[in-house]
């Protein structure tokens, strides 16, 4: 049977022209040589319908393949080819029983078809076929047979149709020389045994190969308008490529098909994207603007071999988060009571609204994005900086950081910026008092003079003059003017008032007078 769905082979073609051929020769009363040709040809035949039940059996594997993928499109089809594979194996079956049937009836209960004694008998196909009615039952299922192929075709291929119809065509044929033979006397009466057996074996190979074509052309209805992809690709598509420790890294890994002959059109805001040769993919670029979280969205848009444009949305999310670094002092992580202690946390590929901080002795408060002021509360006892964040809906551990805490410094108290030593007469009355501070402290620490004592040996006593603050009194000055050259000054007592809201007793400083 050939047709553009199961194309009739060279070698099929040629054993129906043997077949024929040899039909011919019979009528001519040929000899056993061509019953011994009828038999090679029988053979032939049940060899190529092996061939084509091979075939056929992978098609149905496809079906039920694409099924299990896709019930939904493929389930319906797949149960009308069932249908075809159950009906042409019952009509083959039947045709095989036929034949077992007039071989045994020929030679014996132990007749076999691989071996028939009795080739030439003219009688027991014509007795079986023809008197007992078994070819008009074979006819009628032909018929049956028939009709359930042709109901599962278009009606618009008709190239098909008519190919089915002449392959398993059972009407009688045209009236010849005032005799009119009927479908079953024309194939079964008159001809010897081994010629019926080899008919009968060409009806099933008939069977097969309308089978073929039924079934590939239901196959070609599930790929009619889907895609046609020529190249594989493996892809792999993680959630982020960047992945704190400790938490899980994900990725899609999944092999993809594309059709490398035809380009889709790739839309972003409005926008056609450059396709990247050789990928079938578009390069879609952007200037990451401010921080946080980024959605786009496009569309893919593809032709089906139907020539239909078919649309396929899409959404993305990206994370855009500030440059950053941390450095990371493993002597200096010092935080200082009654500071306001500036700190920063970063974790770079997370949004700093989605990292939440605490602490242990202390309160911590935000100031910026990503900037903190930390208050610790006890001098001596460690605070630690936890730090979570939230990726993909959940609050994960990010991690944390131990700082020690400290009183802030005793400031050093100073007069003319000095702080002992020498100084003139002249350089000390033009001082307005006592100044104290950290020398080269971080902090913008301020530290106020409430009280201190100016104290000199004069005719052998010791002479003191307190005042408050931090300028020196009249009296104070008085006590300096009268000084010598080689006297010692001191200045005691001092008190003091940080903004740490600490008052501090501070040592004493001296100086000596000179000129």
């Amino acid at each position: 049977m050939g047709t553009k769905y199961c194309p009739e082979a060279p070698r099929q073609k040629m054993i129906s022209l043997m077949y024929l051929v040899l039909t011919a020769m019979l009528a001519l009363n040929v000899d056993k040589t061509v019953l011994d040709a009828f038999v090679m040809v029988n053979h032939n035949f049940m060899q190529s319908i092996e061939s084509s039940k091979a075939k056929n059996q992978r098609v149905y594997d496809d079906f039920e393949s694409a099924a299990k993928e896709n019930p939904k499109k493929v389930g319906e089809l797949n149960n009308a080819v069932k249908k075809v594979k159950v009906s042409s194996d019952s009509l083959y079956q039947y045709i095989h029983s036929l034949k077992e049937m007039i071989v045994k009836k020929a030679d014996g209960p132990e007749g076999n078809l691989e071996d028939i004694k009795s080739q030439d008998d003219l009688n027991y196909p014509a007795e079986l076929m023809i008197n007992k009615k078994h070819g008009t039952e074979l006819k009628e299922a032909i018929a049956k047979y028939r009709k359930s192929l042709i109901s599962l075709v278009d009606t618009s291929n008709t190239e098909l149709i008519a190919s089915i119809n002449k392959s398993l065509d059972t009407s009688d044929p045209m009236a010849k020389q005032g005799r009119t033979p009927t479908w079953e006397t024309e194939r079964f009466e008159g001809y010897p045994l081994i010629a019926v057996i080899t008919l009968m074996s060409k009806i099933q190979s008939d069977v097969r190969n309308a089978e073929s074509d039924v079934i590939n052309n239901l196959y070609a209805k599930i790929d009619k308008a889907s895609f046609k992809f020529n190249k594989l690709q493996a892809q792999v598509v993680s959630t982020s490529d960047y992945v704190l420790q400790g938490n899980t890294y994900e990725a899609k890994v999944f092999l993809s098909a594309v059709d490398t002959t035809a380009s889709p059109t790739i839309l972003i805001g409005g926008s056609t994207l450059p396709m990247i040769p050789g990928e079938n993919a578009g390069l879609y670029k952007t200037t990451a603007g401010k921080e946080g979280k980024m959605t786009y969205t496009g569309s893919i848009n593809y032709k089906n071999p139907s020539g239909i444009i078919v649309n396929y949305p899409f959404k993305h999310e990206y994370e855009v988060a500030k440059p950053s670094m941390t450095v990371s002092p493993t002597k200096m992580n010092i935080f200082y009571v009654g500071l306001a202690n500036p700190v920063s946390v970063s974790a770079p590929g997370i949004s700093a609204k989605d990292i939440k901080v605490s602490i242990t002795n202390g309160t911590i408060e935000p100031s910026s994005p990503g900037n903190y002021i930390v208050h610790p509360q006890k001098a001596g006892t460690k605070s630690v900086v936890s730090v979570k964040a939230t990726i993909d809906g959940k609050l994960k551990d990010i991690g944390s950081m131990e700082f020690r805490v400290k009183r802030v410094p005793d400031p050093i108290a100073s007069v003319a910026n000095k702080i002992d030593g020498a100084i003139s007469k002249r350089e000390l009355e033009a001082q307005q008092g006592v100044l104290a501070a950290i020398p080269d402290f971080d902090f913008d620490m301020k530290f106020t003079v409430l009280s201190f004592v100016v104290s000199t040996s004069k005719g052998g006593f010791v002479v003191d003059k307190p005042t408050k603050g931090n300028r020196f009194s009249q009296e104070q000055r008085d006590l300096m003017k009268g000084l010598n050259q080689g006297s010692r000054l001191y200045i005691e007592s001092i008190i003091v008032h940080g903004d740490d809201g600490t008052t501090r007793n501070l040592p004493a400083i001296s100086f000596k007078i000179i000129n």
